[in-house]
This record gives C-alpha cells, sequence and structure tokens, in this order.
C-alpha cells in the first residue's frame, strides 16, 4: 500500500496553498502586465533576490560536483527559460483556458519521466490517485469551444514539456547545492537568456517595472517561497508523487477565485473536480 510520512504529505499541502496564493496574485497582475516577456525577465530577477534570506537559515554545504551535476543544472536552466520564453508565445496563441489545462499534462509527464529518468517505483495505486488528481483539475477548468491551432498546440506541449523537464532535473541535482544557491540559478539564468535571445530592451523594463510598481516584488516572495517548498518536497519525496500534490493547487486557486475574487462561473463543474482532486489525495496519502 501505498504511504507518505505525515512530515513530507503536510510538505506538499503547503506547497500546494503556497502555489494557490501564486495563482490568485499572478492571475490579477497578468491582467495589469503591458508586456509580458519584460514581466517574465523582471519576475526572474526578483526571485533571485528573495531567495538571499534563505541563506540565513539554510545550511551552505555542497555535495560533491561533477561534470553531470552541472550538465543537468544548466540543462534545468535552460528547460525553464524554454518554457517562460514559449509560455509567453503559447499565450497568444491559445485561450487561457486551454493554456490552464495544458498544464495538467505537467504532473503526467513528469509521472512517466520520474519513473523513466530517475527510477522511481510504479504501482497501480500511485496511478489510480495521480489520474484522478489530474482528471479532476481538468474537469474543473475545461471549457468547450474556443480556438485551438496547431501553433499554438505545439507551442503549449513545447512549454509544458520544458516545464516538467525542469521539475526532474530539479529532483536529481538541487541537494548538489545550497539549496538557496539553486533557488537563485533556476530563477536569474532564465531571465538571463530570455533578456539576451528575447532581446528585451531595458526601457521595456523600465515601463513594466513602473506598471507593475510593488505588486511584482510580491509576487516574487509568494513564488520564492513556493519553490522553496517544492524542493524540500522533492527531499522527502518522489517527483511522481509531489508533482501531483502539488499540482492541486490548479482546483485550489480556481475554489479561491470563487471565494476571494468573487468568480461565478462553472461553480458546479469546479466543485465536481474539487471532488476528484480529493479523492486523489485522500488515496495517496493512505
Amino acid at each position: 500500500m501505498l504511504s507518505l510520512s505525515g512530515l513530507a504529505f503536510t510538505l506538499a499541502l503547503f506547497t500546494a496553498l503556497t502555489f494557490t496564493a501564486y495563482g490568485l496574485i499572478a492571475r490579477v497582475l497578468a491582467r495589469a502586465s503591458a508586456d509580458p516577456l519584460a514581466f517574465s525577465v523582471l519576475y526572474g530577477v526578483y526571485g533571485a533576490l528573495f531567495a538571499l534570506p534563505i541563506l540565513l537559515f539554510e545550511p551552505w554545504q555542497f555535495g560533491t560536483i561533477t561534470l553531470d551535476v552541472l550538465l543537468i543544472t544548466f540543462a534545468a536552466t535552460v528547460f525553464y527559460g524554454i518554457f517562460q520564453g514559449f509560455e509567453f508565445f503559447a499565450r497568444k496563441h491559445l485561450e487561457a483556458s486551454r493554456m490552464t489545462v495544458f498544464f495538467q499534462l505537467v504532473p503526467a509527464f513528469v509521472f512517466i519521466g520520474s519513473i523513466l529518468l530517475l527510477g522511481e517505483s510504479f504501482s497501480i495505486e500511485k496511478f489510480a490517485a495521480i489520474a484522478l488528481i489530474i482528471a479532476g483539475n481538468i474537469v474543473a477548468i475545461h471549457r468547450h469551444g474556443g480556438r485551438l491551432t496547431r501553433t499554438g498546440l505545439s507551442l503549449a506541449l513545447i512549454a509544458v514539456t520544458a516545464l516538467a523537464l525542469g521539475y526532474l532535473a530539479d529532483k536529481k541535482v538541487f541537494e548538489f547545492y545550497p539549496i538557496a544557491l539553486y533557488i537563485i540559478i533556476t530563477y536569474l539564468f532564465p531571465s538571463i537568456y530570455l533578456f539576451l535571445f528575447m532581446r528585451v530592451d531595458v526601457s521595456r523594463l523600465h515601463v513594466e517595472l513602473r506598471a507593475m510598481s510593488w505588486r511584482l516584488p510580491i509576487l516574487g516572495v509568494v513564488s520564492t517561497l513556493g519553490y522553496y517548498l517544492l524542493l524540500k518536497t522533492f527531499s522527502l519525496m518522489d517527483a511522481s508523487v509531489a508533482v501531483p500534490v502539488v499540482y492541486t493547487s490548479t482546483i485550489l486557486t480556481g475554489l479561491g477565485g470563487i471565494i476571494i475574487l468573487k468568480e461565478r462561473s462553472n461553480i458546479v463543474q469546479k466543485l465536481l473536480g474539487g471532488i476528484l482532486v480529493l479523492a486523489g489525495v485522500i488515496l495517496l496519502s493512505r
């Protein structure tokens, strides 16, 4: 029977709650952003800055850094850079509701990749629990109709695949570094890639910085905290379990939108999705 330690499961749920807070704040800020690509560059810089306080309470300790570790670390930064860039272009070709559905492929890709690439265990019970969580999220956010182009589909698949590969790389190598340093690397380097290769002018950063004002730093704090908790969760449980539990934040964000943002669309659909997600979480926690 699948079993998780109380600490690991509690940490995963706290991570999900933090991702939920991030989702609600990002939903509000997305409407105010004048330049999403410049926003992504600034977001990474703020994420790296807010990782610095972690140095105060986490040990500065390295594992044995081999060439393989360095290459996988570099790959992680590239995957996150690809994700941020392709997500920007995918959103130009897909409705937001469809893009959110595509994000539910991430736990599925991580589940498959963790078994094939990380050697994590497979069980029918784990598979059923994760399938319920993914299905519940899709049920909660799916909307019929809307435009789906081949270009949008390709861009979205590249983005979510890169994000899943980033998580797998995290699981493989983050414990070789002081956790604060690893967070700084994985936030800052993708922003540098975007700035250089997507040719984001400094003037665009200034405009976006003025538009976001104090709100972008708040998002950076929540995002850095969520990523820190995710990495701590990875240290206690398999990625194939951690990521699906953390992605319950999708349904929690939907329910939070009903309660906090007064969103009233598709309430029954969201509640049904929540029931499926809850069933999957209960099955995982047994």
